[in-house]
Formats: structure tokens, C-alpha cells, sequence
């Protein structure tokens, strides 16, 4: 999933797991990354008996390369989710991402320390001239639903943020992490405290439905479920094949520099972004330093480390084009597979119309705030509850 070398991992000393596995689960949660995390953890919470199952370890695969930015603003913003979805969905949509990001803070302060949720503004700027449009329509659509959300023009960004673009919103109440702690914190709170079982170093090969049960026939045994969750994020299979077949698989590209002088940081440390597409992305990392991603590129290939290198290269040059006096040096490049889905949602929901196989991909950048609230709409799923988020996010749409 991803080439390189990856910051978060060496940060952090996970916890090997080494269960005794029953024959039969309430849950069955295929992939140990974020979505599988968080379900594994609201599943668990709720009393059901629960399997989380990784073909490699925990948190190992996207979840280590994941950047760890997390906003209720969507890659899809506001004012085109409401062009293209109506007022009502659109509002729902963001709404969902707000108190997802929210559910994350109250989770992390179960957790270990080092999970490093920090509240944050976050910086959206216009890349160009003729971006002022998309600022403005993006600040009066967050105004109108409440949204925290301040504007900016030219010289109030340049004087508080030492930025030379054309305007820019900024949007409170949105966060940094360690997510590659944060997941293994998060398992191991529900491994501890609940009835989670945990299996790595273990692939689901085939699934099929046997009377009222979900048979799992894994590389080193068969188990059967009441009911079976896929949340094997950006891994290409045969068998995510079958009902996810609206994405697009992109290459995304981060840095994480040594650590620079605290006087250094712009304003608050502030997330920025940009309207640019693909976007530049830049954040605060403890022990001052910088990670800075984007670049991405359309292909379902993990880059090489030449090209790592070179894409790292540039991501420096393009930080230097808003601060020129920052001199930094990479001290760690990384590439990974990521997916985005055509409308600009996540798929959350039923996979199989006659057996009980739901399925969370938190395509997009804000995955991991989609991961939060579509754990809690699968956990509804799972217990017959209604909710009306199911249809904007089903997999079929």
C-alpha cells in the first residue's frame, strides 16, 4: 500500500496479538486499518462477540501512511456538494463529517498520549486568481449551515499568515493525529476492555452465506459469522472487486522534515490547504517538524523510491513558493495508494442483497473522519436501527 519510508510506525511500539480463536462470532471485521479500527471498537463496545482480522498487522497498511489531517471540510466542498446533491444531503454530509471528527477527540482521550489529537484551524487558500470565486462561495455555504468558518481576504492572509495569495477561509474545530497510534491505541483499548479478539498475518480468501450464518474460509482456517464487515480500504482483491467498482485509485505523496525552530511555524500551526487540484497539504508534526503531501497522481501503482524522492523534491519547492525563508530538509519521503470515489462520497452499507456482508470504505481525503461516522452507521446497520445517512452513502448509488 505503500513505499518508502513512513514516519508514524517510528513513533510508536505496537502490540502483537496472539488470540485463541473461536469457531463462531457475533462480527467479523476484515482489516485492521482505520475503518476496521473504529468499527471493531464501536462493534465491541456495544457487547457483540468480535473478530478483527488483518492479512498483516494492524494499522500497517494505508493507516501508516495516512497524513493524520482531519477537517469537516470534504475534498468535495460545500458548495458543489450542494450543486450536486441538493441542500439537505449536502448539509447531512457535512454534518456527519463534524460530529465524526468530534466522536475521534472524545475516543482519543481514552488513549494513550501519543495519539497527539491537537485541535487545529485549517487554511484553505485560493491557488489562483480565479479560485477568489470558489473561496467565497465555500465561506458564505459554511456561513449559511453554521459551520465554523471565518473569510479572509488578501491582506488580512498575508498579514496574519505571512501568505501572498488572493483570500482564503479558515475553519476552527478541526484536528491533527497520530493515526497510526490512534488505531493500534483504539484496538487495544477494545482487545482490553471488551470482547475483541484480534488475528493478523491472516487473509480471508472466500465468503459465502451457509443457512443463517456468513462461513469465512481464512488462509489458515474457517470461522462463521452472524454477520461480516469488509473494510479492507485501498487493497485491490477479488473480492472488494465485485461491489466496488466506482473509485479511483490515485498516488499521493508525503514528507515529514527534521524538526525545525518552534519560531519558525506560521500562525497557530494551522492545516493549510489549497484549491488547487491535486492539493498541496501542509502540517505541524510533534517535535517541530513539517509533513507536507499531495502531488497525487492517477494510477493504482505504488510508486517506486526514485520517484518518491523526486515527488518529495517537489513538495519542498512548493511549500518554498508560500514560505521562501523555510529551510528544511526531508528526513523522511513516503508514496501510497489512496482512493477517491466519482461522486466525492464514501461508501458505506449492505454488500450482498440476501446475507448480512456491510462494507466501510472511506475513500477521499477525508477518510478518516468518514471512518468515524460510518462505523457508528454500521453499528445501526448491524443492530436494525434506521438511519437516514444509509442512503446517501450505499454502496449502490
Amino acid at each position: 500500500m505503500h513505499n518508502g519510508k513512513v514516519y508514524w510506525p517510528d513513533t510508536y511500539l505496537k502490540k502483537s496479538y496472539k488470540d485463541e480463536i473461536d469457531t463462531h462470532y457475533d462480527v467479523v471485521i476484515i482489516g485492521g486499518g482505520m475503518s476496521g479500527a473504529l468499527t471493531a471498537y464501536r462493534v465491541a463496545e456495544a457487547g457483540y462477540h468480535t473478530l478483527l482480522v488483518d492479512k498483516d498487522e494492524i494499522g500497517s497498511a494505508s493507516s501508516a501512511a495516512n497524513t493524520g489531517l482531519m477537517q469537516y471540510m470534504s475534498d468535495k466542498l460545500l458548495h458543489e456538494c450542494i450543486k450536486d446533491f441538493g441542500e439537505l444531503e449536502a448539509y447531512h454530509f457535512y454534518k456527519a463529517s463534524k460530529e465524526g471528527l468530534e466522536d475521534i477527540e472524545k475516543l482519543s482521550k481514552l488513549l494513550d498520549p501519543r495519539v497527539n489529537f491537537i485541535t487545529r484551524d485549517s487554511l484553505f487558500i485560493a491557488s489562483t486568481k480565479r479560485d477568489k470565486k470558489t473561496i467565497k462561495d465555500e465561506y458564505e455555504a459554511l456561513k449559511h449551515f453554521d459551520f465554523p468558518v471565518d473569510y479572509l481576504d488578501q491582506t488580512q492572509l498575508l498579514e496574519d499568515y505571512g501568505i501572498d495569495k488572493y483570500n482564503a477561509l479558515i475553519t476552527h474545530e478541526d484536528a491533527e493525529i497520530n493515526p497510526f497510534v490512534f488505531v493500534n491505541e483504539l484496538v487495544k483499548y477494545a482487545h482490553s476492555n471488551y470482547h475483541l479478539d484480534v488475528l493478523e498475518q491472516t487473509e480471508l480468501i472466500q465468503y459465502k452465506k451457509e443457512n443463517d450464518v456468513i462461513a469465512c474460509e481464512l488462509n489458515n482456517k474457517t470461522i462463521t459469522a452472524n454477520k461480516l464487515v469488509m473494510t479492507t480500504g485501498y487493497a485491490k482483491n477479488k473480492i472488494t472487486k465485485r461491489y466496488i467498482n466506482r473509485e479511483e485509485f490515485v498516488a499521493s505523496y508525503a514528507v515529514v522534515t527534521e524538526p525545525i525552530d518552534e519560531k519558525e511555524f506560521w500562525k497557530d500551526k494551522a492545516m493549510i490547504w489549497e484549491s488547487a487540484r491535486p492539493y498541496l497539504y501542509i502540517r505541524h508534526v510533534p517535535g517541530n517538524r513539517v509533513l507536507i503531501g499531495g502531488l497525487d497522481e492517477k494510477t493504482d501503482k505504488i510508486p517506486n523510491e526514485k520517484h518518491i524522492q523526486k515527488q518529495g523534491k517537489r513538495l519542498i519547492k512548493a511549500l518554498n513558493k508560500l514560505y521562501p525563508e523555510l529551510e528544511l530538509t526531508i528526513e523522511y519521503a513516503y508514496g501510497a495508494r489512496f482512493g477517491e470515489t466519482k461522486d466525492g462520497k464514501p461508501f458505506i452499507g449492505k454488500i450482498e442483497e440476501d446475507a448480512e456482508v456491510y462494507g466501510l470504505y472511506g475513500y477521499g481525503g477525508n477518510g478518516t473522519v468518514y471512518s468515524s461516522f460510518g462505523s457508528k452507521l454500521l453499528l445501526d446497520m448491524i443492530e436494525e436501527k434506521y438511519n437516514p445517512l444509509s442512503e446517501i452513502f450505499k454502496l449502490k448509488r
